[in-house]
């Protein structure tokens, strides 16, 4: 027999299978597969409860009313409930009559239907006095709270085990196992089904999420291997580029050198052919002297008188002849400076009208440059026409001489003007260019600047101070596992109009330095000896930030509504150290708040007010921080560059009055030209004496005339051999000359190239911002300095091998890392590699770095950290749930179970039966692979820690418990989920956990296990299981609490096994000693000996129908028989007698044939 009240049946099947009697069969009135209803039908079943003598309830009814059809739509006609509605009623007593059916006249009745009975109900015996329930736990746990009086319900699980102990008590079942019996029949069963369930989820859950965490961990460990090898793949790629620079500059050292080499051979030829003109005019002049004396020896022999005077005009015409070569080359080069100084002065006067200094021209020597300009305008365009010799024959030099001398007093006295004195201008220029060019580099350094935090804007990363650059390139070098990040890349700013005012309040604290927590300490102390005293970078102490963040309660107008984060500690951090800063809309409301901020920059903290607001230029909060700031360095670039060229036109326009202040010096050209004029007119003189000389001959001196003959030919062939080695010199001149202009050539293609690879690494800077531009050159510089280019050569391909290598490594990270990643986490990267070297490779390898990056500190310090603050919040309710609705529950049951065993042993120690006076008692032992169990739920039910910050996982348990917990976790993440959850739900069966036995105690005898006596199949078992039975079903139904409680037990097929001494017993104890209502069924031909302890009997019988009633051709016809027991009782006591005096009367007659 089973009940079940979560369904709408009871059944009862035999071993033949009998068809299944539901609610439904009973309204249609269903008789072996036929119905006598097979319409729509309505029926009520109810129930009237009155209180026992001595019980203080109120008297009620119990009413259900249910609907039913009958569905012919398959092979078989079903019975189906349409509807079904349960009632209670207090203090009412239903009738059949005027309540559910209403008479129509003339004998016609009709039933009430369902649907109406409510409203009927309520406005008969009123609201208060009829309650509707609609589910059939809801209406039990009612049921069973009225039957004890109480004015509310039961307890669910009160509820049904009063109805299973009512149901088990209904139906007798054969008694083949003790244990059982007891496990199933006596002890209630505790339905953990569902905590398992949940537990087993939540473990489940907490499962999944670590296994994705794990997964996460793994992806996140893969990019930080593909941004590190990004970071080495780029490396590489600059070391290529910085030894491709390294030899540019060392080829172009070495063009240098070579062209110094070739420079300083062509200056050694020069000195050679020098020396060589040098003798060569040494010996020209002996021979000149050598051609003297013989001119001299010939006049002597020929005996010319005038021969002395010409010999005096002649030396005295080479001597001029001379002194007018230099005077020439004096005049020439003094006009060539007294040109260049005119030109310097015109110059300088067409400056005097767009004036580059502060201070205007001085009047102390723009009178002197307009004089010498006056004076310059006679000024001869060619020094040749002063030199002619008709020119100075012609006697026109008086003039021109007069010219010169005022055009050289005008230079001198410009000359001393321009230079002499502290205020001169030439120091002036001095002064101006040094300024100028100082502060031309110091814009070159601005405006590298602006460049590089334009490109690292570009690249979305902020401009850090340069304190924080050098902790983090500390950081990064000494200590690269602690992750260090800067706090203002993470935050942003959702509402423009706060951002100024908000970065402002802030301030340095931007830019904190985020480490991963269990480097805090060492990074602090690494910076503090690393880095001098002026540096103020801060460590975030982002463990204890994110604690205090939780107590952080943010006020609706906190700075924090109008900020999002991109890393768990650095919200933290300013939720903990700026969360209680409040935007206010007015000067008046600011100046009552303790910490607040103006969207017009206004501040107040620390009992004051200031200004707090940023430019543009200085924002680092988010994307639209960083556009700002980089417009604003944009149009600070642009300004600097305009103001860069400003100033180069201003040094190149003082550069060139400086040339021209130094060209404009006092100039000897009056001089010189009077030099040369007199030598010219004195050799002229010279020529006409040697012209009026009147020579005669004479014959003589023909030796010494052979004898300088001999010398003069001597002199001339050593002249034809320097000529000839002067001519060699001058073939090799010429070859070194042609190497000096190919040196020069190729040196200055090699400072192209240099050039070049030197703008290359720049544009690199521009696409990676964390590389030092000046520290590579200098490195590269270094490093041409230092190898020749085989070694350089040699690196560089060892460099572009790592590169390949390098290169591959990223692919294969790449494709390992994305299937592990989702959605926007995956790593865009699809490079060309037809050229890994090129730029845009490059580029490609740079934005790589950048999203894994972005996406690690996104997986990392945000996804990864909220999921395992949800994992720890899983394990946490797991644990909880665990221990309370799994562990506490199972211990408690497993407690409960004993208590009521012993319950039911004191309630039956002092009940005897039969002739032997016997007693029952309950007896158990531990089950041995359950008390491991038993154990653990003990020590984890009394453990202190847990629950106190202390979960299952993290509990200090002993080794057998640890063992038990990991083998019940291995359960609850079992593959095969119903296998697991049967294991799980035999161990949480309390009832698993002990052996059980019943004891038959006669008096004075030793007890009886009934384990071991008997069969079973007698009333042996039946006997104590009735009496077991009746001891578990006061207990369901609370008689040990209160006055009131069900009273009524329902026995089918009663007593079936049992002698009548023995039903009897069981009778009078269940109604006597217990003060049962017992109501039985069993054949009328067995009912005879229970006639005179019974009050009513109802006799049913099945008797052919002259009409058919539906689909039935029977009826059943009851009989109430209400039983007066004494009278009852005599005729029994009669019948008794006149049994006995019968059997006597035979037995005497027996004995008398015999």
């Amino acid at each position: 027999y089973t009940y079940n009240p979560g369904q709408d049946e009871t059944t009862q099947r035999g071993r033949g299978g009998k068809t299944v009697r539901t609610l439904s069969s009973y309204i249609l009135g269903c008789d072996d597969g036929s119905y006598a209803r097979p319409h729509v039908t309505d029926g009520y079943i109810g129930l009237h409860f009155a209180p026992t003598k001595g019980e203080s309830a109120h008297p009620f009814t119990a009413l259900v009313a249910a609907r039913a059809h009958l569905d012919q739509a398959g092979l078989r006609p079903v019975a189906r409930l349409d509807a079904l509605h349960f009632y209670i009623l207090p203090d009412v007593g239903l009738h059949l009559e005027g309540d559910l059916v209403i008479n129509e006249g003339e004998g016609g009745k009709r039933l009430i239907p369902i649907d109406q009975i409510h409203d009927r109900l309520r406005r008969k015996y009123g609201e208060d006095s009829v309650e509707h329930y609609d589910t059939k736990k809801a209406y039990l746990r009612r049921l069973y709270g009225i039957l004890r009086g109480r004015r509310d319900s039961v307890s669910e699980r009160e509820a049904m085990h009063a109805a299973r102990a009512f149901s088990r008590f209904m139906a007798y079942k054969p008694v083949r196992s003790i244990n059982e019996f007891v496990a199933h029949e006596i002890l209630e069963k505790k339905d953990l089904g569902e905590a398992i369930r949940t537990v087993s989820e939540t473990m489940k859950t907490i499962y999944r999420m670590e296994a994705d965490a794990r997964r996460l961990k793994e992806g996140i460990d893969l990019l930080a291997q593909t941004r590190q090898h990004c970071d080495l793949w780029i490396r590489h790629w600059i070391d290529d580029n910085v030894l491709e620079h390294a030899l540019a500059h060392r080829r172009y050292l070495d063009d240098q050198r070579q062209y110094l080499d070739a420079k300083q051979r062509q200056q050694a030829v020069k000195a050679g052919l020098q020396s060589l003109a040098d003798t060569r005019a040494s010996l020209s002049e002996k021979l000149s002297a050598l051609d003297q004396e013989r001119v001299m020896l010939k006049a002597r022999r020929m005996g010319i008188a005038g021969l002395q005077e010409q010999d005096r005009l002649q030396d005295e015409r080479q001597a001029l002849a001379t002194r007018f070569s230099e005077y020439a080359q004096r005049f020439t080069q003094a006009w060539k400076k007294a040109h260049e100084a005119i030109a310097a002065a015109r110059t300088l006067n067409e400056r005097l009208s767009d004036w580059p200094l502060s201070d205007t021209p001085s009047d102390l020597w723009v009178p002197a440059l307009k004089a010498t300009l006056e004076a310059a305008r006679h000024f001869p365009e060619d020094a040749a026409s002063l030199m002619n010799t008709d020119w100075v024959a012609a006697r026109e030099h008086d003039r021109e001489l007069a010219g010169a001398d005022h055009l050289q007093k005008a230079l001198t006295a410009l000359a001393e003007a321009l230079h002499d004195g502290p205020e001169s201008l030439a120091r002036q220029l001095d002064t101006a260019l040094i300024t100028t060019r100082q502060q031309l580099a110091r814009l070159d350094q601005q405006r590298q600047q602006k460049e590089a935090e334009m490109a690292r804007l570009g690249q979305h990363r902020a401009t850090y101070p340069a304190g924080v650059r050098q902790a983090l390139d500390v950081l990064h070098n000494m200590l690269p596992e602690a992750d260090a990040r800067v706090l203002c890349d993470y935050v942003e700013i959702t509402e423009p109009s706060w951002q100024a005012a908000i970065e402002g309040y802030i301030g340095g604290a931007r830019f904190g330095i985020l480490v991963e927590p269990e480097y805090e300490a060492e990074a602090a102390r690494l910076l503090r000896e690393q880095l001098g005293r002026d540096n103020r970078a801060r460590i975030i102490q982002g463990r204890r930030a994110l604690k205090d963040a939780e107590r952080v309660t943010p006020d609706k107008q906190s700075i924090l509504h109008v900020m999002r984060f991109e890393h768990a500690v650095a919200e933290a951090y300013i939720t903990a150290s700026f969360g209680n800063v409040q935007r206010v809309e007015s000067e008046d409301a600011l100046r009552m708040t303790r910490r607040g901020v103006m969207a017009s920059g206004l501040g107040s903290g620390g009992y004051s007010m200031w200004r707090c607001d940023l430019p543009d230029s200085e924002l680092v909060f988010g994307r639209g921080a960083r556009q700002r700031a980089r417009a604003a360095r944009e149009a600070d670039l642009h300004r600097l560059l305009s103001q860069r060229q400003q100033l180069a036109d201003t040094l190149s326009v003082i550069e060139e009055m400086k040339h021209s202040v130094a060209q404009l010096e006092p100039v000897p050209y009056a001089e010189t030209l009077r030099q040369l004029i007199l030598t010219q007119s004195r050799l002229n003189d010279v020529e006409q004496q040697l012209q009026q000389l009147d020579y005669t001959s004479d014959a003589s001196l023909d030796a010494r005339l052979e004898e300088v003959d001999t010398q003069v030919k001597a002199l001339t062939q050593q002249l034809e051999s320097l000529h000839k080695e002067e001519g060699g010199l001058t073939r090799e001149l010429e070859v070194v000359t042609g190497l000096c202009q190919k040196y020069d050539q190729q040196q200055d293609r090699s400072l192209a190239t240099q050039e070049e690879t030197e703008e290359n690494l720049r544009q690199i800077a521009r696409l990676w911002a964390d590389m030092d531009i000046e520290a590579q050159l200098e490195r590269a510089e270094n490093l041409a300095r230092e190898l020749d280019m085989a070694t350089l050569a040699t690196r560089q391909s060892e460099a572009r091998s790592r590169l390949n290598a390098t290169v591959h490594d990223i692919e294969r990270l790449v494709t390992q890392a994305n299937p592990l990643l989702t959605g926007d986490d995956q790593l865009h990267y699809t490079p060309d590699y037809t050229d890994i070297r090129a730029r845009s490779f490059f580029a490609d390898v740079c934005d790589l770095a950048r999203q894994a990056d972005i996406i690690i500190n996104r997986l990392k310090n945000n996804v990864l950290v909220a999921k395992q603050a949800q994992i720890s919040s899983y394990r946490e309710s797991f644990s909880h749930a665990f221990i309370t609705n799994l562990c506490h529950q199972i211990y408690q049951a497993i407690n409960e179970g004993k208590r009521v065993l012993e319950s039911l042993n004191r309630e039956l120690e002092h009940h005897r039966f039969g002739a032997d006076r016997e007693s029952f008692r309950f007896a158990w032992e531990w089950v041995p692979e359950f008390k491991a169990y038993w154990e653990f739920f003990e020590e984890v039910s009394q453990s202190p820690d847990l629950g106190e910050g202390q979960t299952l996982f993290s509990a200090e348990l002993s080794d057998k418990a640890r063992k038990v917990r990991e083998q019940l976790l291995a359960m609850l993440l079992a593959d095969d989920e119903q296998q697991a959850l049967q294991e799980l739900e035999r161990i949480s069966d309390y009832r698993n956990y002990r052996n059980y036995e019943i004891y038959k105690q006669p008096e004075g005898k030793e007890p009886i296990p009934l384990s071991q006596y008997g069969t079973g199949s007698g009333g042996q078992l039946e006997t104590p299981a009735y009496i077991i039975r009746a001891a578990a079903i006061t207990s369901a139904f609370r008689f040990d609490e209160g006055d009131s409680h069900l009273r009524m037990v329902l026995v089918d097929e009663a007593f079936s096994k049992m002698d009548e001494h023995r039903s009897r017993e069981v009778i009078q104890y269940l109604t006597d000693t217990l003060g049962l209502q017992l109501a039985f069924i069993m054949p009328t031909s067995k009912s005879g000996p229970f006639m005179d302890i019974v009050s009513n009997q109802f006799v049913f019988s099945k008797v052919p129908s002259d009409k058919p009633i539906g689909q039935l051709h029977t009826r059943v016809l009851v009989d109430r028989q209400v039983l007066d027991q004494e009278k009852v009782k005599a005729l029994w006591e009669q019948e008794r007698h006149t049994l006995r005096q019968q059997f006597d009367l035979d037995f005497m007659d027996a004995f008398d044939q015999v």
